[in-house]
């Protein structure tokens, strides 16, 4: 038989994906509370200050990505650098977690307080039935050079692969129990605590 052209095969894939979505693909919620990887180029002339867009990293990042093996919902819970992140955001973000039918749940959330929220969930009880990863970006997503979808892509592994009850940091490659995770103020890489 003839070798079959580019544009042959590239039918048949599109062809085979689209069957996939007809299946049933798990459910993955993308829960959006801002930090660096939704800070986005300011809107107005007037000063030099990241804002947040109108669209979440995470919408964008998952909607070029055709293969996917997840239906995705993103929800923005709320749009903050994560040191002004306080009591009542953390408590949506659980009454969010609670409510959403999902069992696999990734947060996207600025890299100060990662670490705390995280824990915050776990202590909480929301992560109960639920594998849930919290990841952010060094570096704003609409950076060329950004870990944004790296690090959004290791999450999205991450939950398939965690027990229910776990709630993760993946960042830089890493993923770590949310106790036994900390920063190393050096590098800035989230790490496994020193024992």
């Amino acid at each position: 038989p003839p070798p079959h052209t580019h544009q042959q095969q590239m039918k048949r894939t599109l062809m085979a994906a689209h069957e996939v979505e007809n299946q049933a693909l798990p459910m993955l919620t993308v829960l959006t509370t801002g930090g660096t990887i939704d800070k986005d180029y300011p809107r107005s002339t007037s000063g030099y200050a990241f804002e947040f867009g109108e669209e979440a990293a995470a919408s964008r990042i998952l909607s070029a990505m055709p293969f996917l093996a997840y239906k995705c919902e993103v929800r923005r819970v709320c749009a903050k650098d994560s040191q002004e992140i306080d009591t009542p955001d953390r408590d949506a973000l659980c009454t969010q977690i609670r409510s959403t039918k999902s069992r696999q749940i990734v947060v996207t959330h600025g890299t100060d307080t990662l670490i705390e929220s995280a824990q915050y969930i776990l202590q909480s009880g929301a992560a109960e039935g639920k594998s849930i990863a919290l990841t952010g970006a060094m570096k704003p997503e609409r950076f060329k050079d950004s870990d944004a979808s790296f690090n959004l892509g290791g999450a999205v592994a991450a939950v398939g692969m965690l027990r229910p009850g776990s709630v993760a940091i993946c960042m830089g490659g890493q993923v770590i129990d949310c106790m036994q995770c900390e920063r190393d103020m050096k590098s800035g890489l989230f790490v496994f605590k020193k024992v």
